[in-house]
């Protein structure tokens, strides 16, 4: 599949493929945002994806689900799918201000304040815990965009995430990625996210926390109809059917007009 023929080009990449780390949680100007692009359009041959807001305060969720069809970058293909096995260890970099604002591949939003991720074949959204071997640190993060396509690089998250686990001075640090489930669409996850940050030894088991509860349920979602969401939310009935409803229940879930998709359809 090539990708400039596909329809998901534009936000393919999204911030992941950027992810090399050392420009800190501010841009050069001192502001939160970084106009430079860190990496290739000809040696990638996609662009980078639209800044569609400045602010920030990004609107959450409002994006699509899904996995995808094989795809080739760089002369390596990469096949999107669900595996509730996945445990992998390997590098992990992150992305910041050059991506604020910018759409991710599942027509999110990227915030480089929320605790999100990038990774090459997760489902999007979803939910994967990552722990840095360095200091035993660990954090599930929602992962909502593709990337990064480094040698050696297995998943890149975003400024905050990569602050909390204590390596955005170095740029890359040797982390152990295991995949969750899938995430619902809203997107009002930032306390059940923040809920899952321990600095225990690696390998520690908490179970006291709101977060702990996905790893006990990782029951595969319902299939959702198209004419069962509505633009940014989910609707009432989906949602008392998400598994995460217990967990995300003090959470409130407001529909958005704002939504990406609002955004992207105005533009055209």
């Amino acid at each position: 599949m090539g990708l400039k023929t596909n329809l998901l080009s534009l936000v393919l990449l999204g911030g992941g493929v950027a992810g090399c780390g050392g420009i800190g949680l501010f841009g050069s100007d001192g502001s939160h945002i970084n106009k430079k692009v860190k990496f290739s359009e000809d040696a990638y041959g996609v662009a980078a994806s639209p800044r569609v807001t400045t602010s920030r305060k990004v609107r959450k969720g409002g994006g699509r689900r899904q996995i995808g069809r094989p795809y080739k970058i760089k002369g390596k293909w990469y096949t999107p799918r669900e595996d509730f096995d996945y445990s992998r260890t390997g590098q992990a970099s992150w992305y910041g201000p050059n991506f604020h604002g910018r759409l991710t591949a599942n027509g999110e939003i990227y915030d480089q304040y929320a605790l999100t991720a990038a990774h090459p074949t997760f489902p999007l959204p979803s939910y994967a815990r990552v722990t840095n071997l360095a200091n035993g640190r660990s954090l599930i993060v929602r992962v909502n965009d593709r990337g990064p396509y480094h040698d050696g690089r297995i998943i890149d998250l975003s400024a905050k995430a990569s602050e909390m686990l204590n390596y955005q001075h170095l740029g890359v640090a040797r982390v152990r990625v295991e995949y969750i489930k899938q995430a619902p669409l809203h997107g009002r996850d930032h306390k059940m996210l923040a809920s899952s940050y321990r600095t225990e030894p690696a390998g520690t088991i908490l179970d006291t926390d709101i977060a702990s509860r996905i790893l006990r349920n990782r029951r595969r979602p319902s299939i959702i109809r198209l004419g069962d969401l509505t633009t940014g939310s989910i609707s009432k009935k989906l949602r008392q059917q998400d598994p995460f409803s217990a967990a995300l229940g003090a959470i409130g879930i407001e529909k958005d007009d704002n939504s990406t998709l609002g955004l992207r359809l105005s533009k055209k």
